[in-house]
């Protein structure tokens, strides 16, 4: 399915967003409720007939899922079948993963990695009181908004469609770094198992590591998890204090009667470890759109393709280019992403769409700068600050080559930009570019005559 196209005549496909071995995720216009959101579409399941278990169990949890309302978990809105194919409809937050958040911190306090345990354990509590288990719980699965709370994403969903295909080619569903021992031995996924997926995350969190080692081999990662298991991180973190090294020892535990017995009895544990730790998580997400927003107004961003000639100045943008939009969910989802280079300060660059790029890029007129610039706008007053500075950089240098650097759009783009520096925190920066734009308004004036 490509962009533009409707699904069940109400969720219209505007661009993909990642794609997994199961699926593809777009975001997607609700056309009846006027708000974007994630739509994912579980295409490895288009084949299985609509009776069979693998069905019944996923529209079965999800439905449950859709009922549930936790501020640790990820929105459900609504889930279905298009032509045979499942999907699920999700909110849109804004934030990184947790990969994302080790790549540009390296290890976490302790404060921090118990905040987000906290968080991922609360959520799984009234996940799994609901009747739910996740599955597939990995750093890539799990979200930090620019608030620092820890929120569990892509649920383990597709696994129950795609069960019997796996299983069928002699592997069991998950991700081997953060797959319980049991299941990978044929177990069943189980609570038990979801808590030694957390606790791998933990560790994850607190060594900048892969739990297992960074083995290439399958093998060799399922002969480490069976055999010597998840090294204890008493021995590979001594600044971490006791209490919470061996709770996640024991979260890693190779057999599972060694583990904590419920998500909420790590809550408890975790929650005297984590003062502090949601502001420092918070500055870690601010700092990256921060950086990420001045780089973009102040890099040198890509050459416009060929345009014509400057055009004269023309009327003010239309008065909708600065109308507040509307309030709705913010995430820019990003399916199965790797784990990024573990090199602490490292920026993770926020890349926009080809197709945003190649569209911006060439043939720009001003009715489709108008159009462009009102999107970036609306970006920007839903807080969604580093993708909408990417985008108005790409835009204000293709505004400059095709209607000239004193259009009205061109300066209206500029300006856009230092309000998302002013919004990160980034002052002087933001000084700069307004003293930029009204240095070019006022040459207007003067070239006008005014």
């Amino acid at each position: 399915m490509g962009e533009g196209e409707l699904v069940e005549q109400r969720y219209r496909l505007l661009r993909p967003l990642g794609r997994g071995s199961r699926g593809v995720v777009h975001e997607a216009e609700d056309t009846k409720l006027q708000r974007h959101v994630a739509l994912k579409l579980l295409t490895e399941a288009a084949g299985f007939a609509a009776d069979s278990d693998e069905r019944v169990r996923f529209h079965r949890e999800a439905e449950a899922l859709t009922r549930l309302r936790h501020p640790g978990v990820i929105t459900l809105h609504e889930s279905g079948e298009h032509k045979g194919t499942p999907y699920l409809v999700m909110q849109l937050l804004d934030g990184m993963n947790l990969a994302q958040l080790v790549g540009i911190a390296g290890p976490l306090t302790a404060a921090e990695t118990s905040w987000i345990g906290l968080g991922m354990a609360e959520a799984l509590d009234a996940v799994h009181a609901a009747g739910v288990l996740h599955r597939d719980l990995k750093p890539s699965n799990v979200g930090v908004t620019r608030a620092g709370d820890a929120v569990i994403l892509d649920f383990g969903l597709a696994q129950l469609v795609g069960e019997a295909v796996v299983t069928a080619a002699g592997v069991r569903v998950g991700t081997p770094q953060y797959m319980a021992p049991e299941i990978m031995q044929g177990g069943s996924p189980s609570r038990s198992g979801d808590l030694y997926a957390l606790g791998a995350c933990l560790y994850f969190l607190a060594t900048a590591q892969l739990p297992l080692g960074d083995r290439k081999d399958l093998g060799a990662v399922l002969h480490q998890a069976m055999g010597a298991g998840i090294p204890r991180l008493r021995d590979r973190n001594a600044s971490y204090p006791a209490a919470l090294t061996e709770l996640v020892d024991a979260l890693c535990a190779r057999d599972p009667a060694d583990r904590p017995t419920s998500a909420a009895e790590v809550a408890s544990r975790l929650g005297a470890l984590a003062d502090g730790g949601r502001q420092k998580v918070a500055d870690h997400v601010g700092a990256r759109v921060r950086d990420g927003a001045v780089r973009a107004v102040f890099e040198e961003p890509p050459a416009p393709a060929a345009a014509p000639a400057a055009a004269p100045a023309a009327a003010p943008a239309p008065p909708g280019v600065l109308q507040a939009a509307q309030d709705v969910p913010e995430y820019r989802w990003k399916e199965d992403d790797p784990a990024p280079a573990l090199v602490p300060g490292t920026p993770i660059p926020v890349t926009l769409s080809r197709g945003f790029r190649l569209t911006v890029l060439s043939e720009v007129d001003e009715e489709k700068a108008s159009s462009r610039l009102r999107e970036a706008v609306n970006l920007v007053l839903r807080g969604r600050i580093e993708e909408a500075s990417q985008m108005l950089s790409v835009l204000a240098s293709a505004c400059t080559a095709s209607l000239g650097p004193a259009h009205s759009t061109t300066l209206t783009a500029e300006y856009w930009q230092g309000v998302c520096l002013a919004r990160v925190g980034a002052r002087h920066p933001a000084v700069e570019v307004f003293a930029r734009v009204n240095q070019a308004v006022d040459q207007r004036k003067e070239s006008n005559g005014a």
